[in-house]
């Protein structure tokens, strides 16, 4: 059985939840990813800040000088490094998530998209079809 760890993206920009939210938002544009996980100095994960917290700023007034943890998302879904791709694949097709923090004992090891496991998906099947 496949497991998250073997598709994962283990080079995963992140964020702390001190960092200006003006930052993250050039890292989210400038990397074209849609959310950033935020953890602190020792790598536990915290939240994350995705494009939707982001657009959610259209409706405030000032947010010059305002942090990450002002405006993650704190309770985020994570799955352990072990974990199953059909427990990735569940989270992605009941939520509107677009990432999955990994993690090894809270700690921010890589991160999984809808597009890595659409990837895995597309390789599996030309493995079969070729066969």
């Amino acid at each position: 059985m496949y497991q998250v760890k073997d598709i994962m993206t283990d080079r995963t920009v992140v964020v702390g939840p001190e960092t200006m939210i003006d930052e993250a938002i050039d890292l989210l544009l400038d990397h074209r990813i849609s959310g950033l996980p935020v953890v602190d100095d020792e790598g536990l994960l915290l939240g994350v800040i995705t494009e939707i917290d982001v657009i959610d700023l259209v409706y405030e007034a000032d947010i010059e000088g305002s942090l990450v943890s002002d405006y993650m998302t704190r309770d985020a879904r994570s799955l352990d490094v072990e974990a199953s791709l059909d427990d990735a694949a569940t989270i992605f097709s009941t939520n509107t998530i677009r990432r999955i923090p990994i993690v090894r004992d809270g700690r921010l090891v890589g991160i999984v998209s809808r597009r890595d496991l659409i990837r895995f998906v597309r390789e599996v099947r030309k493995q079969a079809t070729a066969r």
